[in-house]
């Protein structure tokens, strides 16, 4: 028995709409404009409940063409500056106290553990509660929930230092500045531009969901104003704004700085030079 005809629908479709991950992606933001359509189309209680895709691409449309989106985005990015800023810090420092000395690690490690578990939502409500309507609310929120994250990607990453390479390094003789940068930092730095990757992406959710509870500005403030006005086309034009900006930070910037900071992978020698 053949086993090339399985392959052949494969070998018909060019390789670039199966291998290449934007293309794919691209493809699969059809399909789910197209589910949602053939819903839409058929089904009247889904078409009762909910909203076009044509109607979404239309409120999008009005929402960039009347430049509101400018003034609540630079709150949200001014928002999430302060929570990120802050989590960055203390995340960091905190990871590398708890990483590299064992009582820290004892003393602090189930914290960063409670600090992973607890809801968001907890979080957002609470720093509502603490600091009231305004600005200082969803930059708290970020920075409470992002900060444990990025210190347990930094207290991983100094856990996974090669202890080989530092006995290694010390019977050489190879200066503790040289070892700094040429074991610590990049055994660590993985896991640390991982942790503010995620740590980012958090500061933005949290921060969006604080300005839904608590805000006078913000991308989730407009949010709340569409929902009260039972506008649900305008509810997705924001959401569409949001996850936009959100894709070409994370693969427009961040993945970006990523190719450059770890291009030294790329070397594949070997030396303390």
């Amino acid at each position: 028995m053949s086993t090339q005809t399985p392959n052949r629908v494969v070998n018909v479709v060019p390789d670039v709409l199966l291998e290449h991950r934007g293309v794919v992606f691209l493809e699969s933001i059809f399909v789910l404009v197209l589910v949602w359509q053939l819903l839409y189309a058929a089904l009247p209680t889904f078409a009762e409940a909910f909203v076009s895709p044509g109607e979404v691409v239309a409120a999008t449309y009005e929402l960039l063409v009347s430049m509101v989106w400018v003034e609540h985005w630079i709150a949200s990015l001014t928002h999430v500056a302060y929570g990120f800023g802050i989590a960055l810090v203390a995340g960091t420092v905190l990871g590398i106290v708890v990483g590299w000395w064992d009582f820290w690690e004892k003393a602090f490690q189930d914290y960063l553990t409670i600090g992973i578990a607890i809801p968001s939502l907890f979080v957002a409500i609470f720093s509502a509660m603490w600091f009231g309507l305004g600005s200082t609310t969803p930059a708290a929120a970020a920075a409470i929930v992002a900060t444990p994250y990025l210190a347990m990607n930094v207290y991983g990453g100094i856990n996974n230092i090669d202890n080989d390479l530092l006995a290694m390094s010390s019977a050489f003789g190879v200066s503790r500045l040289r070892v700094i940068r040429r074991v610590i930092v990049q055994s660590v730095l993985p896991d640390w531009f991982a942790g503010i990757r995620y740590a980012l992406a958090l500061s933005w959710k949290i921060a969006s969901l604080a300005e839904y509870i608590a805000a006078e500005e913000g991308i989730g403030f407009m949010i709340r104003f569409e929902m009260r006005v039972l506008d649900l086309a305008g509810v997705m034009s924001w959401v569409v704004f949001f996850t936009i900006f959100l894709l070409f930070l994370e693969y427009g910037v961040l993945a970006q700085i990523e190719k450059r900071v770890f291009a030294w992978r790329q070397d594949n020698s070997i030396g303390w030079s």
